[in-house]
């Protein structure tokens, strides 16, 4: 009994979470009250407040509860293209638009990230959860030395500048994408999209 009980906690825990997600994206965080996702989760409030003590802590929690998109990619690609880190690379970009392009749930995050949230006090910073999940400079800076180092890249490209232009590149894309995806077929155009950035890079290098 006492292990269904948790169970039966931990799935109203997640459910109040993508309830949260979705009024976030939709309505925004300041506008959407806890009160307001107890409603549309089909709660009382006291529930809501035995699970989560503020907004702030329940905000925290979705990212927490996130896994990372990019990691997820890079492993699931790595096996396919073991020796080309320039293709490897090419690879991620374009299934990481495909994922956001076609997935609910991050056209959701993201719409919070880019739209929706006016980040302050103890939330996590909207550096924080671009980093964590979807860009991370290390990551992104690693790979890119071992394509210079493998001859994939020209020998002066100023890797910290390259990471700047790509993460420009792709939040611009995306976030005017979540204003008008009318306009831009992402799933589809995801190959395009990439290679004309790298149109960009080597003539930057």
């Amino acid at each position: 009994m006492a292990r269904k009980t948790k169970l039966e906690a931990l799935k109203t825990r997640q459910h109040l979470i993508d309830v949260a997600i979705t009024l976030f994206a939709k309505n925004g965080v300041s506008t959407t009250t806890l009160a307001d996702i107890a409603d549309a989760a089909g709660m009382t409030r006291g529930a809501i407040y035995w699970h989560f003590d503020s907004k702030v802590s329940l905000f925290n929690e979705i990212w927490n509860t996130q896994t990372c998109i990019s990691q997820e990619i890079r492993r699931k690609l790595k096996s396919q293209i073991p020796d080309d880190d320039f293709q490897l690379l090419r690879e991620i970009f374009i299934e990481t638009l495909k994922v956001i392009s076609s997935d609910r749930r991050q056209y959701e995050l993201l719409q919070i990230l880019y739209h929706t949230c006016e980040f302050s006090g103890e939330m996590y910073s909207e550096r924080e959860i671009r980093e964590r999940f979807w860009f991370n400079r290390e990551r992104m800076s690693k790979i890119l030395r071992s394509c210079i180092s493998k001859g994939k890249i020209p020998l002066n490209t100023n890797v910290d500048l390259t990471i700047t232009i790509i993460h420009g590149y792709f939040s611009g894309i995306i976030k005017n994408w979540l204003m008008q995806p009318e306009n831009l077929n992402l799933y589809e155009q995801a190959p395009d999209v990439v290679d004309n950035l790298f149109l960009i890079l080597k003539k930057s290098a």
